[in-house]
């Protein structure tokens, strides 16, 4: 399974988000800090802000800050939010068509993996992804 930038980059923001709660961060912050495109990383808070797992707040002590308890908020969640779906039911090898009725040639294989991605997404909380202050995001 692969990331793609965005849900790298959302990840990376909520995690730092969660990291360091005590304030809210301006986007520009994040840019700099988090080294993300400036206006990729704008309009993908604004989608995180619509689905409710980040708040903004504009004025001078404005920015932007967790929504939930990030002991709430699962890599579903983020991936969700952003419009990501989990892909369970797509083909390792890319067939349009692909069950136990009508296998590819991995199909057999690919349950068990896929079984454990699927329960990894749906199991693990943005505060579990952060360890202490040096885990890399």
């Amino acid at each position: 399974m692969h990331f793609s930038k965005t849900a790298e980059y959302a990840i990376r923001v909520l995690s730092y988000l969660h990291r360091y709660n005590t304030t809210s961060h301006s986007v520009n912050v994040l840019h700099q800090e988090l080294d993300l495109p400036y206006k990729y990383l704008t309009k993908m808070v604004t989608d995180l802000v619509k689905k409710g797992l980040v708040n903004a707040s504009r004025g001078r002590e404005g920015g932007i800050s967790l929504a939930k308890n990030a002991d709430t908020i699962r890599l579903a969640d983020i991936l969700e939010a952003i419009g990501e779906p989990l892909e369970h039911e797509r083909c390792i090898l890319g067939f349009d068509r692909c069950d136990a009725s009508n296998p590819c040639a991995l199909h057999d294989q690919w349950v068990k993996p896929k079984e454990m991605i699927e329960t990894m997404l749906t199991t693990t909380t943005l505060s579990s992804l952060i360890h202490d202050k040096e885990t890399k995001l």
